[in-house]
C-alpha cells in the first residue's frame, strides 16, 4: 500500500503569513528549529505533565512527554512514508501552551478567566506561536508555516465554525484559510494519535514509579495483559511492558490508517481534508482498549489523594496569581506591565493570564512566595 503519494511536500506548502526568502524544500525542517530554539520550548521541561516538576527526577514533564510524542510520531510517519519533519514539529508544539502545574494549572487559569475571554491551552498554543514568542525575523511571533499551524489548530480535529475556539484562531490567523472544518493533513493526524500512545504508556510507566498502582491491577486491563505476554514484572523490570503497549498501538493503528486509505479513493491531500473522518486512526477494538486505559489511568493515577492534594494547591496559587495581578496591574513586571496601559478589564485579564500561563511551575511557586511571603518582606528579587 503506497502512502507516500498523500504526504506532504514542502515545496508545496501552502506558506507562511509573512513571506520570507527560503528554500522551500527544508520549510518544516526550518520551522522544527524554530520550535526547538524558543524559550517557550526550554521552559516545557519545569512544567508539570502528571507530577510536579520537582517531585522526581524520573517522572515526565511536559517536555519530555512533548519528545515522546514526536518520537512516536516519526516512526508512524517513516511508517507510512509520510514527511517527517512535519509530523515531529506538530508534535513537539502541540503543548507549547500549557501553563503550569499541567491540567490542574489550567483549571485554575480557566475559572479565575471564566468571565473575561477564558484559558484553553490548545488556543493559548497557538497565541504563542503567532504573538508571544520572539521570533528571529520577526520581533512578535515564529510565522511558521500554514501546514503546522493547521496541526496545532485542529490537534482534536474538525472545528465548529461558530464555536468561540474557531472564531478566535480564525482571528489570529486572518491570513490563513485554515478550512478548520475540515480534517488536517496525514501527518497533524500522525502527531494527534502520537499523543494518545505517549501519555498512554508513560502515565502508566510512572504511576508505577510513583507505586499509585500495582502489577497486579494493571493486568486487569486486557491490553495490558496481552502486552505483558508470559512475563512477570518488578519495580525494576517493566520497560519491556510500556515498549510493548506503544508497539502494539502503533502497530494496530499502521494496520488500520493503510486499510482506510484502501478503501477510500483520496486523490490528493485536499480530499483528505475534506473526508468524513479521520484517516490516520486506531481500529475499533484499539480505541476502545485505548478508552479502557485512559479510564485507568484516570481513577488509579490522575484521580490518586497525592495528586488531587497537588490540584488542588495548583488551582489555588494560579487564582491567587490572577486576582492579584487584577487588582494589583502595577506589580506586573515592567515589561508586563506596559502592556496593559490603557486596556479594559477583558484585555488586562487575557494579558495576565498570557504571563501566568509562561511560567514554569517553580516560577509561579516563587512568584506566589514573593507576592505572599510575609518572611520575604526584606528581600529585593529581580
Amino acid at each position: 500500500m503506497d502512502v507516500s503519494k498523500y504526504a506532504s511536500n514542502p515545496v508545496d506548502s501552502l506558506g507562511r503569513s509573512h513571506k520570507e526568502e527560503e528554500n522551500l524544500k527544508l520549510i518544516f525542517l526550518n520551522d522544527k528549529n524554530r520550535i526547538i530554539f524558543s524559550a517557550s520550548f526550554r521552559r516545557l521541561e519545569y512544567k508539570t505533565q502528571v507530577f510536579v516538576n520537582h517531585s522526581g527526577d524520573h517522572y515526565r514533564t511536559r517536555l519530555t512527554h512533548s519528545l515522546e510524542v514526536a518520537a512516536v510520531a516519526k516512526l508512524i510517519a517513516r511508517s507510512l512514508q509520510l514527511n517527517e519533519d512535519l509530523a515531529e514539529v506538530i508534535a513537539l508544539s502541540h503543548d507549547l501552551g500549557h501553563p503550569p502545574f499541567g491540567h490542574a494549572g489550567e483549571d485554575g487559569l480557566a475559572e479565575a478567566m471564566q468571565d473575561l475571554g477564558g484559558f484553553d491551552h490548545n488556543f493559548h498554543t497557538l497565541k504563542v506561536v503567532a504573538q508571544l514568542e520572539k521570533g528571529i525575523f520577526f520581533e512578535n511571533g515564529l510565522n511558521l508555516c500554514y501546514e503546522i499551524i493547521e496541526g496545532l489548530a485542529k490537534h482534536n480535529g474538525p472545528l465548529n465554525l461558530k464555536s468561540e475556539f474557531a472564531k478566535k484562531v480564525s482571528k489570529l490567523f486572518a491570513k490563513f484559510n485554515l478550512q478548520l472544518d475540515k480534517y488536517p493533513t496525514l501527518e497533524a493526524q500522525v502527531a494527534s494519535l502520537a499523543d494518545d500512545i505517549a501519555y498512554c504508556a508513560h502515565d502508566i510507566d510512572d504511576g508505577l514509579r510513583a507505586g499509585f498502582v500495582s502489577f497486579e491491577e494493571l493486568m486487569q486491563v486486557s491490553i495490558i495483559k496481552i502486552a505483558a505476554g508470559t512475563k512477570s514484572f518488578d519495580k525494576n523490570n517493566y520497560q519491556y511492558l510500556i515498549n510493548n503497549i506503544r508497539e502494539i498501538m502503533i502497530n494496530d493503528l499502521l494496520i488500520e490508517t493503510k486499510k482506510r486509505i484502501t478503501d477510500n479513493p483520496f486523490y490528493n491531500i485536499q480530499s483528505i481534508r475534506e473526508h468524513s473522518d479521520w484517516v490516520v486512526a486506531f481500529s475499533s477494538e484499539m480505541e476502545q482498549q485505548k478508552n479502557k486505559i485512559k479510564n485507568f489511568l484516570m481513577n488509579n493515577v490522575y484521580k490518586n489523594y497525592n495528586i488531587n492534594r497537588m490540584r488542588y494547591k495548583a488551582k489555588t496559587l494560579m487564582h491567587d496569581l490572577f486576582y492579584y495581578f487584577m487588582e494589583e496591574p502595577s506589580c506586573l513586571p515592567t515589561n508586563w506591565n506596559k502592556k496593559i496601559t490603557n486596556t479594559d478589564s477583558k484585555e488586562r485579564a487575557m494579558i495576565i493570564g498570557d504571563y501566568i500561563a509562561g511560567m514554569t511551575d517553580r516560577f509561579a511557586i516563587d512568584e506566589h512566595k514573593r507576592i505572599f511571603d510575609p518572611n520575604i518582606l526584606n528581600k529585593i528579587y529581580n
